[in-house]
């Protein structure tokens, strides 16, 4: 399709090592390192992953003065209220957190605020809300390491504060609090894991877990809350994410939660196993719609559920408002694509895009969409009187961070990760900074994208896509961020049979030849934009590797280069 291929040079002598001592294909040993893995020992590590790759996390900055308050605050009755963020990392997070310790209290409230009442973390006007029911302690999880406003609203009452955030903390100061648990150093702020919110809710209950002589291990019962939300927030799926993504997704295909089984079934995926593709497609969106397009209390209910009836019904209502949120996503693109002035936004190399009212619920996605086409960062805007909140969605090579920390000046609030970030900013400042974003980055936006091949992994023919091939392409799970499903190429492959499928025929099927190997093809979505291989007889492909329901492999096609 034009896009230039690149294949991944490694380093002979390392890639040696890893096939003498592991006893890997040389193509296997090739993508371990280009995931970063050089050594035996870590190549072990990630094709068996272990839940030891917890332990050591318990000392992370602020752990043991939270452990320490927190069993304090349980042996004297306090009222203790957990506080969290809308989307899935915060809810699972928040699920993680109440679940343990109602084992030891009555007294533990939960409240997530409302995207479009108090915006996101321990604002103010959130802050008062808690005060409202009249804690004596108040944990946050996902969010608050930036909160120094909410945090200094409970101060002032006497409320005690804990923070769990795996955000990135500000330069300058951190919230007033009793314990900051973060997953960075706060001196430096360089990061000591890249756990999600979730994960970090359970790093934390099995240490408190420990602290208080509690007779069970917290993991088997909280793990599939922890994968839900680490595969969601989109974390690197190496070292410890890894190692709770892959036995989470176990928990889940042995021993199912009700929330899990019903989301499945309003899904249509009822019976079927659930990988990471599942939870990011299927169940991620329908959590993640509550507090899109309504409150997230419903989601919540449906984590904190036990019983089948009473999830289903929760799960059906977030099916219904993911269905509203995919509307709303579509109105606002429709809109994007109809205006002039937009679709002039659209050809810059960093896209700042605002519309009236739009629902701040689904920018996120809208963000993510525009960004994944056009190959650029995204930012976009709903603007409500004076005011706009927008996300933002990144690429490679450049974190949204950086963006938003050079023109600091024009925003009201901001933060994030390097691929996904939001901000608050007056309206009349959006102009100037889709100005100084693009004066101060374009540039190097424009080379990142006009350097970006397609990366492939190895170079591999349809011989070689056996069983054992794939049994080692299993071990390769979850395929996530940092760990994507490895991309190969195959050469001089002959197309000897094609046809359209699906609905509208949107997708192409193919069995394709190379000497006297077989093999079927597919090219999901690609009706309107693989018509040359209908015409072609010989082609090179870059494709990845997956199973249909009888577990035989085929090849899901990305790109390909016409040699007849």
């Amino acid at each position: 399709m034009g896009k230039r291929w690149q294949i991944r040079k490694v380093n002979e002598a390392y890639l040696q090592r890893l096939v003498d001592d592991l006893g890997l294909p040389s193509v296997f040993a090739r993508i371990l390192l280009n995931r970063g893995i050089t050594t035996p020992e870590s190549g072990r590590d990630f094709l068996s992953p272990s839940l030891k790759s917890l332990e050591g996390l318990e000392r992370l900055p602020g752990m043991a003065q939270a452990l320490a308050l927190l069993e304090q605050a349980l042996k004297e009755g306090w009222r203790i209220l957990v506080f969290g963020d809308y989307d899935v990392d915060g809810l699972t997070a928040s699920a993680i957190l109440v679940r343990f310790l109602r084992e030891f209290s009555e007294n533990i409230e939960v409240y997530i605020p409302s995207r479009f009442v108090e915006g996101y973390g321990l604002t103010e006007k959130a802050a008062l809300q808690v005060l409202a029911r009249k804690p004596h302690l108040v944990v946050t999880v996902d969010c608050g390491i930036r909160d120094r406003d909410g945090a200094k609203v409970l101060r002032k009452h006497g409320v005690r504060l804990v923070i769990l955030d795996h955000h990135l903390p500000e330069p300058s100061s951190s919230p007033e609090a009793d314990a900051i648990v973060s997953t960075f150093d706060l001196g430096t702020q360089k990061p000591l894991s890249f756990l999600s919110g979730a994960g970090l809710a359970l790093v934390f209950v099995r240490a408190l877990a420990s602290f208080l002589g509690f007779p069970r291990d917290p993991l088997e019962g909280f793990l599939d809350l922890a994968c839900l939300g680490t595969v969601a927030d989109v974390v690197p799926l190496l070292s410890e994410n890894r190692a709770i993504a892959r036995y989470g997704l176990d928990l889940m295909n042995r021993r199912p939660s009700v929330a899990i089984q019903a989301l499945l079934e309003v899904a249509g995926l009822g019976g079927r196993s659930v990988d990471a593709e599942a939870v990011s497609f299927f169940l991620a969106p329908r959590i993640n719609a509550a507090g899109r397009v309504e409150h997230p209390k419903v989601a919540l209910e449906l984590l904190l559920c036990d019983d089948y009836e009473r999830a289903l019904e929760y799960a059906q209502c977030l099916n219904r408002l993911n269905t509203r949120r995919q509307r709303d996503e579509d109105r606002i693109l429709e809109e994007i694509f109809q205006d002039e002035e937009k679709l002039e936004c659209l050809e810059d190399e960093i896209i700042v895009l605002s519309g009236e009212n739009w629902n701040i619920g689904v920018l996120g996605i809208v963000a993510s969409r525009l960004s994944e086409r056009f190959m650029r960062p995204v930012f976009v805007c709903g603007v409500h009187g004076d005011i706009a909140v927008g996300s933002g969605r990144g690429v490679e090579g450049l974190s949204l961070l950086e963006i938003l920390e050079s023109c600091a000046p024009l925003f009201l609030r901001y933060g994030g990760h390097e691929m996904a970030a939001g901000l608050k900013i007056p309206r009349e400042n959006i102009p100037h900074f889709r100005k100084e974003a693009n004066r101060r980055f374009g540039e190097r936006v424009r080379s990142l994208r006009l350097s970006r091949g397609l990366v492939v992994d190895a170079v591999v023919g349809l011989a070689d896509i056996d069983g054992r091939f794939l049994e080692l392409w299993e071990k390769l799970k979850p395929f996530g961020e940092k760990n994507p499903s490895p991309l190969f190429a195959t050469l001089n492959v002959m197309l000897v049979e094609r046809w359209a499928w699906g609905k509208g025929g949107n997708h192409l099927r193919f069995l394709i030849r190379q000497g006297r190997e077989w093999q079927e093809a597919v090219v999901f979505g690609g009706k309107e934009r693989a018509g040359e291989l209908f015409e072609s007889s010989l082609v090179d492909l870059a494709f990845e590797v997956d199973v249909n329901a009888l577990r035989s492999p085929y090849l899901k096609v990305q790109d390909w280069r016409i040699k007849k």
